[in-house]
């Protein structure tokens, strides 16, 4: 899996420019070098800067990165990213250049949704590995039912101080589900406000570029502000863990 950036360098057309810039230079007409490397790489740039390119290169190489549960929920923000970038593609010079800067904060709000999604994978792992191997609140209540009729200071001290632990113990893996439940809450809002978006992307394809122009910058906000609530939970979740 190679990417964007690789691609480009290694593009057919690219080499052959790159070659022909060569052997201009070695065949005397050394002025031709220099224009042909300023082609090169402006060539590299825009191919390695293509938008479908880097959403392809993402989607490979993040395929199967996740625990279940929220490669489940970050596949979801890929098809509303995905359906968007082909929705924007399509529209007409001008309309697709007034959108222009909505496909950027659509992509970083994908990247910091694989982000939390990333950090939440560990936690889910946890819960799962806890839960087929203990059964907490059966040793909880095997061990308050031991307290009971012990007169030993000293047994019921050290029994009390395991309860205790195990209390602990119960409330943060509560502590863990409960922040597992608000990614998929998190989530599911995400792909709703993308899903707006491609809706609003379309009517406005539809009004034309004038309109897409005056009407693109509170729907670049609204993207904005879910990124900014992703990353303000991502910042919770790790002072939490």
């Amino acid at each position: 899996m190679r990417s964007p950036f690789l691609d480009a360098l290694l593009n057919p057309l690219n080499l052959a420019t790159l070659a022909l810039s060569v052997a201009f230079g070695l065949c005397g007409a050394w002025w031709l070098f220099p224009v042909g490397l300023v082609v090169w790489l402006a060539m590299v740039i825009s191919i390695a800067r293509d938008p479908g390119r880097r959403i392809n290169y993402q989607l490979q190489a993040r395929a199967a990165a996740l625990s279940p549960r929220f490669q489940k929920l970050y596949d979801k923000v890929v098809r509303s990213q995905v359906r968007i970038f082909n929705t924007l593609n399509g529209a007409d010079g001008r309309t697709r250049r007034a959108l222009e800067p909505l496909q950027s904060e659509i992509e970083t709000l994908a990247d910091q949704a694989y982000a939390v999604c990333q950090r939440m994978t560990g936690p889910e792992n946890y819960i799962k590995v806890t839960q087929a191997n203990v059964d907490l609140d059966g040793e909880r209540a095997l061990l308050a039912l031991s307290l009971d009729g012990i007169t030993d200071p000293v047994v019921k001290r050290e029994k009390e101080e395991a309860l205790k632990t195990l209390d602990n113990r119960i409330q943060q893996v509560k502590q863990v589900k409960q922040l597992l439940d608000r990614v998929d809450a998190q989530m599911a809002s995400v792909v709703n406000a993308m899903d707006a978006a491609l809706a609003d992307v379309i009517r406005l394809q539809a009004a034309g570029a004038a309109q897409a122009g005056k009407q693109v910058a509170p729907l670049l906000q609204q993207i904005r502000d879910q990124t900014g609530q992703l990353k303000a939970f991502e910042t919770e979740a790790a002072r939490i863990g």
